[in-house]
């Protein structure tokens, strides 16, 4: 009997100091705007601090002005 294959993906943990960099710049975007966390745009201003960091941008300054650039149309991408 022929065994299927399957293709295995691998999930990269990130670092402490990544998490610590996303989660910087999330927090102090929240607070600039008086936005809860757990809010939706809390949420979707998380989603779109990854996918940025993903992207190249890798220190909470560039993460914090990268989101500042994004419309409400573009988080809600994310949401």
């Amino acid at each position: 009997m022929a065994q299927a294959s399957f293709a295995v993906s691998t999930i990269r943990v990130p670092k402490r100091r990544e998490v610590d960099v996303v989660a910087s710049a999330v927090f102090a975007w929240c607070a600039e705007r008086r936005i809860g966390l757990r809010t939706q745009a809390g949420v979707s201003a998380a989603s779109a601090a990854i996918s940025l960091f993903e992207s190249g941008y890798r220190t909470q300054d560039a993460l914090f002005h990268a989101l500042h650039g994004l419309s409400g149309n573009d988080l809600a991408h994310f949401g």
